[in-house]
């Protein structure tokens, strides 16, 4: 909790800020009554939690039925086809998408390198930045109150005879 005087950062459990000394008892009670209620709290994480778990019903209900339609596909070619037919396809495309997976984890390693090259051995040598600018001698401007001191009355020393 900010103080509402100072700024400064308080707990709740303080009764006085410990930057300007203000009572922050009133204060804690105002704004607890602005947090959520515990019972609300729990409520939320309840609905979360079954939220989540309708979600994941959702995708598991989704993989079955596609799980369903491709059998029914591959059922449907079998009696078209014959048994062979769908086995040999099935194999083929496994090696193709294993082919395909060794390309797609192996192509940044073979032919992204040249975007990220090692560091140089001999690094280029140093650009002397100094002489870029124009050394000009430095001029020292007259000051508003040159001159005018011998204006001013010096008082007489008394000499003590």
């Amino acid at each position: 909790m900010f103080c509402p005087n100072c700024g400064t950062t308080n707990s709740f459990e303080q009764n006085y800020c410990r930057g300007c000394g203000l009572r922050l008892d009133g204060i804690v009670e105002a704004i607890s009554s602005q947090f959520p209620s515990e019972e609300y709290v729990e409520l939320q994480r309840r609905r979360a939690r079954f939220e989540r778990t309708g979600r994941l019903c959702l995708l598991i209900s989704g993989v079955i039925g596609l799980a369903l339609l491709l059998y029914a596909a591959v059922e449907f070619k079998i009696i078209l086809l014959g048994p062979g037919i769908p086995i040999g396809a099935a194999i083929v495309a496994l090696i193709a998408f294993l082919l395909l997976s060794g390309f797609f984890f192996n192509y940044p390693k073979l032919f992204m390198k040249a975007k990220s090259r090692p560091p140089d051995e001999n690094p280029p040598a140093a650009v002397i930045t100094a002489k870029l600018i124009e050394d000009r001698p430095f001029d020292p401007a007259s000051s508003v109150i040159e001159g005018t001191t011998e204006f001013l009355k010096v008082p007489r020393a008394r000499r003590k005879d």
